[in-house]
């Protein structure tokens, strides 16, 4: 047995490359040009970027915030030195939104209206610090172990979403119906808004959230998980994907059988939202598995 100072002198003295096994990324839409997911794949870092879902018509240059936000998070990753820690890169992170912001001179707008910020979660692989990063609701498996970052606040709308469409079967409505027209989505619409409030807001309370918004994201925020000494394989995922498996074709086959099975996704698996008519999922998915390459 290898005690644990020796376990960090040898993990000291081991460097860390990749390569990759599998990766996807996909619109719900079937249309790669919405897709507000994105994926890094760099020599010194690997990330899943999950835009948020705008929650207004706002747009920016024809395009969502979420699509936004991972572009230029996407662009911003090849900039971060190797040996940066998960603070210096949140904060460059946010200074690449930050500086879109001023831009198109909208802080103050944006900062009085969370609900139009260019909004993005991530999660990231560094191989220098040899460690898996969250900011937000992006997932991971490590060794085939799954990590995840869920928000409590989506866990209550989604479940407000699903008791309302439930009254709604109750009333006459049916799935088709509610396919075509999500009066769930519609009934939370409003604390989907209200949310944002809580985005980087320790002081708001109970229900606050970390993202990269271009404001500051406090410490409490950001989390780090140093990868144990015998990982090999490494998953980084959005949560396009609601049952993540160490194969791409094992999450593909989960998501199909969940859109097959409860396509309003509000029974089997609550979402704040469902499959809509013309659409492929109810969400953009990215997916990217990584083998490490351990060099000495």
């Amino acid at each position: 047995m290898v005690d644990t100072h020796e376990q960090t002198h040898l993990r000291e003295h081991i460097m860390l490359q990749y390569t990759v096994e599998e990766q996807m990324l996909r619109s719900k839409t079937a249309n790669e040009e919405d897709c507000e997911d994105a994926i890094y794949t760099g020599p010194h870092f690997v990330a899943v970027i999950d835009g948020a879902t705008s929650k207004t018509q706002k747009r920016w240059h024809q395009k969502t915030g979420g699509k936004i936000a991972a572009t230029l998070l996407r662009e911003a990753f090849a900039q971060i030195p190797p040996d940066a820690t998960i603070r210096q890169t949140v904060d460059m992170l946010t200074s690449a939104i930050r500086e879109f912001y001023e831009q198109n001179k909208v802080v103050d707008s944006v900062q009085a209206r969370p609900a139009q910020r260019v909004t993005a979660s991530f999660v990231a692989l560094s191989l220098f610090r040899k460690e898996i990063w969250f900011v937000g609701d992006c997932q991971c498996l490590l060794n085939q172990e799954l990590v995840s970052n869920k928000k409590i606040v989506d866990e209550i709308t989604a479940n407000a979403r699903s008791l309302f469409l439930e009254g709604e079967l109750c009333r006459g409505k049916t799935i088709d119906e509610l396919l075509q027209n999500d009066t769930g989505r519609i009934f939370i619409l409003r604390l989907l808004r209200r949310q944002m409030l809580f985005q980087n807001n320790p002081a708001s309370g109970q229900y606050w959230y970390p993202v990269i918004d271009g404001f500051d994201v406090p410490g409490d925020g950001l989390r780090v998980i140093s990868l144990p000494v015998d990982t090999e394989t490494i998953v980084l995922a959005s949560d396009g994907y609601p049952f993540l498996k160490d194969s791409l074709r094992a999450s593909e086959e989960a998501l199909q059988e969940i859109l097959r099975d409860d396509p309003l996704l509000f029974r089997k698996y609550k979402s704040t939202k469902g499959l809509q008519k013309k659409n492929v999922s109810f969400d953009d998915r990215a997916y990217v598995r990584v083998r490490l390459i351990k060099v000495t």
